[in-house]
């Protein structure tokens, strides 16, 4: 059974080696993105199926292993090009072994535990194929959360606690006829010269997958502070804001230089800010007319 997927204009294959496979469940978050015919092009393709990918690792090259909040990967890589990726939930449980060719284009993946163990392994093993594959479409999958207003995305960034969604419900709550596109992972691209924001299938703990384009506005580092005082940042400073917010494998020399060339694209076009701030109305006023007034010169 082959599924089809548009995210961000680019299209992607989940194919199950069993017809039976409660697909459904295993992909929920995807439904809006669903395609019934298949396109002519593809970013990338996954199989999944039972022994598909082992987890032997003794003829493999070590990575690392990254620690994502509620999520282990295991990295290594494959001699013949590639990766090999074992996702591990927050209960310490591997839920998906992923392996993938040099580009991310093509990826076979073996899911285990319950059905909610398997679409939460098979979620961030299609999460990684987009962020990697997509690289090489100039598409950029960071964490961010994003408000939309009057035809405009603002992209709310920062570590984790820092009050990214805290902020964009200030706005939600403040700013009349603001709207929700992402909560956690967007999509930047650049196509025909300006730079758009996508809704994804991936938004972390809140349910708003948004098949939508909507022209980029600004970017937001916020940090906490005991006042609120917003200001430009350089392009340098934007580069390196931006980046750390990307989808990233440093020791992927290809996909590494991508990222950087389609970063390096997206701060010439768009402005990026930095606001200390506390989680109250006046710093969402503050960010707001700041960050409006600017793209609506730009």
């Amino acid at each position: 059974m082959k599924l089809y997927f548009n995210v961000a204009s680019l299209n992607y294959c989940v194919e199950f080696t069993d017809d039976a496979a409660p697909y459904k469940q295993l992909l929920p978050t995807s439904a809006p993105f669903h395609q019934a015919e298949a396109p002519e092009t593809l970013a990338f393709h996954l199989v999944v199926g039972d022994g598909l990918v082992s987890n032997d690792t003794e003829n493999l090259e070590e990575v690392g292993h990254f620690d994502n909040g509620d999520i282990w990967h295991h990295v290594w890589r494959r001699p013949e090009g590639g990766y090999r990726i074992l996702i591990e939930n927050i209960d310490g449980h591997i839920a998906c072994h992923y392996d993938s060719n040099a580009d991310f284009s093509e990826g076979r993946i073996s899911l285990f535990g319950e059905t909610q163990a398997q679409a939460f392994g098979l979620d961030n093993a299609t999460m990684i194929a987009f962020a990697f594959a997509g690289a090489y479409h100039r598409a950029l999958l960071i964490h961010a959360s994003v408000p939309m207003k009057d035809g405009c995305a603002y992209m709310f960034q920062g570590k984790s606690g820092t009050g990214k969604s805290t902020h964009c419900k200030l706005w939600l709550k403040h700013i009349e006829g603001t709207e929700l596109l992402n909560d956690d992972n967007p999509v930047i691209r650049i196509e025909d010269g300006e730079v758009y924001t996508y809704g994804s299938p991936w938004s972390g703990k809140t349910h708003c997958y948004k098949q939508q384009r909507v022209r980029s506005g600004a970017f937001l580092r916020l940090h906490q502070a005991p006042h609120n005082q917003i200001r430009l940042l350089s392009k340098v400073e934007a580069f390196a804001s931006l980046l750390s917010s990307c989808s990233t494998m440093v020791w992927d020399a290809p996909s590494y230089d991508a990222i950087c060339q389609t970063v390096g694209d997206v701060v010439a076009h768009v402005p990026s800010y930095d606001l200390e701030c506390l989680p109250d109305e006046s710093a969402a006023q503050l960010s707001f007319t700041t960050m409006t007034a600017r793209s609506q010169d730009v």
